[in-house]
């Protein structure tokens, strides 16, 4: 593990630089997707790397995006397994390491299992697998760590079929491919009715992420922040109701809120009463299913609303 502490450093300080305090959340997204990929398109490809090394790197991004910090955090507004699905299971399509990692390994199976004419490849089957069939045997003890993990990657195959059917899937044009073996032990992941909104064009990306966290409802209002034991004021400092700031009251019991929405919606030629968020979203999601461009045109102007009542909350 020790041999790739200086793959960590350097993958690291790109989060660590002083221009990298000053991004949104979304800068920080695409920042720490600039990391996972160099990752995924060089490192990966030539090196598999030990479980702890993805650990630390994953823990170092996953920190910096909710803090824009390195400094170990608990901090996670959405967990990183919901940030790694596809955006079609509202997710932000972040590659997850570990499972490429794995990927990755079973690309070096697949010459081992095709019995390819490569001095390594003949190599293994001389000295550890030699008559026996590589989908049964056991995994030799005396193999290097390197070895003993290629022939372990049969055990993250998800596929009930042998390991030839399972490998030759995951191939393209006669060439093992490591994304669509990625996207097959990824997994199906039922789609969600708002997926709608995150997979909407026109969005700018700040205001893409800010309705990203509204509807997981993983925004810091209040009620939020006071389960991190920080004491703050109670009361909605967009309007004069004296009433508790929540999720459900910003979005859009607030008459501020509300206000702000209503106007947009009016401005875009709709008339329909602004209720509660639930009812809202149920309705965007049936107006931007058509390919009318005025229902188009309501998809981001949504966001930019959430994200400037959101903006407005923090300015308080």
């Amino acid at each position: 593990m020790y041999q790739c502490l200086p793959l960590v450093e350097k993958m690291i300080s790109r989060i660590k630089s002083r221009s990298s305090k000053l991004l949104s959340y979304s800068g920080s997204l695409q920042l720490v997707k600039s990391v996972l990929f160099e990752m995924q398109t060089y490192w990966a490809h030539i090196f598999l790397l030990p479980k702890k090394i993805i650990s630390i790197v994953t823990s170092g991004c996953r920190t910096f995006l909710w803090t824009g910090s390195n400094n170990c955090s608990r901090k996670a507004l959405v967990a990183w397994e919901k940030i790694c699905r596809p955006k079609t299971a509202v997710g932000l399509n972040v590659i997850d390491i570990l499972t490429w990692n794995r990927a990755a390994i079973c690309k070096l199976l697949w010459p081992v299992e095709q019995k390819k004419d490569k001095l390594w490849v003949l190599w293994v089957h001389t000295f550890y697998i030699k008559s026996q069939d590589l989908s049964q045997m056991e995994t030799p003890k005396q193999a290097c760590w390197l070895l003993r993990k290629v022939i372990d990657a049969r055990k993250c195959l998800t596929s009930n079929d042998s390991l030839h059917k399972s490998l030759h899937q995951m191939t393209y044009k006669g060439e093992f491919s490591i994304k669509k073996s990625y996207l097959s032990m990824l997994g199906q992941f039922p789609k969600a009715d708002w997926s709608k909104l995150v997979l909407v064009k026109g969005p700018i990306p700040r205001h893409h992420f800010i309705l990203w966290m509204a509807l997981y409802r993983r925004l810091s209002t209040v009620d939020i922040v006071a389960k991190w034991e920080i004491v703050v004021q109670q009361e909605c400092v967009l309007c004069d109701t004296q009433s508790e700031e929540k999720f459900d009251h910003i979005f859009f019991a607030c008459p501020y809120a509300k206000h702000v929405c209503c106007s947009l919606v009016n401005w875009l030629g709709y008339s329909r009463t602004i209720g509660d968020w639930n009812p809202k979203i149920q309705w965007l999601i049936q107006r931007i299913s058509n390919s009318r461009p005025r229902d188009s045109i309501l998809g981001f102007c949504f966001a930019a609303t959430a994200y400037h009542i959101w903006v407005e909350r923090n300015g308080k």
